[in-house]
């Protein structure tokens, strides 16, 4: 006796319609794991969209990176700042390659200070400077 008869039926990749039936034969880890990741995939399809409570210092660098790229157009290069404010927002400091040249010693690097409220929406952003990346830099 072949032991398929207690494995669940094989799902396709591409679609991603379960029917009641097949739920039932799917382990808890596996339906979970199902949920989460359609949760992940509505995240990603909204990136500007932010949730009613306040985030934390994790959150905030990933919203400033997720807006740095979006926003600005620019490829992200990294977060140099990232601070709380009296009113519970954040203040970050971000550099993205404004222009890339070869060599990369020559690349242009743009230096914006991006205003998050509470929940992650941006309040405001602002370019700080513009330098050669060869160029020494004083520190903020």
């Amino acid at each position: 006796m072949s032991d398929q008869a207690n494995d669940p039926p094989e799902r396709d990749d591409i679609n991603d319609v379960v029917s009641p039936t097949e739920i039932e034969g799917m382990s808890s880890a596996e339906h979970v794991d199902d949920e989460s990741s359609e949760q992940a995939t509505s995240a990603e399809a909204m990136p500007n969209q932010s949730s009613d409570s306040p985030i934390g210092l994790g959150d905030a660098q990933k919203r400033a990176r997720e807006v740095a790229e979006e926003l600005l157009e620019y490829k992200f290069e990294g977060i140099i700042k990232i601070e709380a404010t009296d009113d519970d927002s954040w203040r970050t400091v971000v550099e993205v390659v404004e222009r890339s040249a070869v060599p990369d010693t020559q690349d242009i690097i743009g230096c914006y200070e991006i205003t998050l409220d509470e929940t992650g929406s941006v309040t405001s952003y602002e370019l700080l400077r513009r330098y050669r990346r060869g160029d020494m830099k004083e520190e903020m």
